[in-house]
């Protein structure tokens, strides 16, 4: 006998957007960088801090097996000390996430910008203080983030990027498709070029061709002066164990790199990381 469809509604009404469990793993680490980036940070900029999330969800999560219900990425920000928070989202999506916001104690501190973060960017940066210290958190389900949207999102401000991104779910499954003359336009926006058929023409397999362009697009993230904690991008799998992405920090500064380290110190799971040094 089928099991029943998992309901579509959270304890509030309003509906929730349907998950796996690995989005333990994934708040987990958001959760607390958030709260290490927004202590670490508060006094040395007065305060002035801002949150974006460019694929913000309706603000709940219902896991699929357990029913268990979660918070999704707007929540776990509104818990944070941030001055100002812009989020985005298709607007059937963000009308589910105002409508459930509508009461919250921090409603006047938020902006709406309803659609394709790709084409609303500009609208998106309007909304983004200049004399702030920004996190911008980037969540796809696959490769929707354009790199050109994250050029242009990053210009003239001080911004940190935590991101996932989609290499099993996004990249490796669809390689074959990718690789076909005229198949590869997402992954090419996704890079910023089409650099990326240099890495397929390399050959391997799915994996080593996928790994080789995740580092082809920490190349990208490096002209824009950004680097990466290599060494603590956190994959993310599910319950047979297969790798679904990577969640990374972008930054600028050290002391970003320093909050990644310190965040992803123990993991849920409960596995430690050596201290190293930055850079170490």
């Amino acid at each position: 006998m089928p099991q029943p469809e998992p309901p579509k509604l959270a304890s509030d009404g309003l509906p929730a957007r349907l998950t796996g469990a690995w989005v333990h793993d994934k708040n987990y680490l958001a959760e607390r960088y958030l709260t290490i980036f927004t202590r670490g940070v508060k006094r040395k900029w007065e305060g002035k801090l801002t949150y974006v999330d460019l694929f913000s969800g309706p603000g709940r999560s219902i896991v699929r097996d357990s029913l268990e219900e979660v918070s999704g990425s707007p929540l776990l920000a509104l818990a944070c000390d941030f001055a100002r928070y812009v989020f985005v989202d298709v607007p059937e999506v963000l009308g589910i996430l105002a409508e459930r916001l509508v009461n919250h104690p921090k409603r006047a501190q938020i902006s709406f910008v309803p659609g394709d973060c790709n084409d609303v960017i500009e609208s998106v940066t309007q909304e983004l203080p200049r004399d702030h210290l920004t996190l911008a958190y980037i969540d796809p389900t696959g490769l929707q983030i354009r790199f050109k949207t994250i050029e242009q999102l990053v210009r003239g401000r001080t911004i940190d990027l935590l991101m996932t991104i989609q290499l099993g779910m996004g990249i490796r499954m669809n390689l074959p498709f990718y690789a076909q003359p005229s198949g590869g336009t997402v992954l090419s926006e996704f890079i910023g070029n089409e650099s990326w058929r240099e890495d397929v023409a390399l050959g391997g397999s799915p994996s080593q061709v996928s790994r080789r362009i995740l580092d082809r697009y920490r190349q990208q993230l490096r002209m824009l002066s950004y680097e990466t904690v290599e060494d603590r991008e956190i994959d993310i799998r599910n319950d047979k164990n297969l790798l679904l992405y990577f969640m990374i920090l972008a930054t600028r500064h050290k002391l970003g790199e320093r909050f990644w380290r310190e965040t992803t110190e123990i993991l849920r799971s409960g596995q430690r990381f050596l201290k190293l040094p930055p850079g170490g």
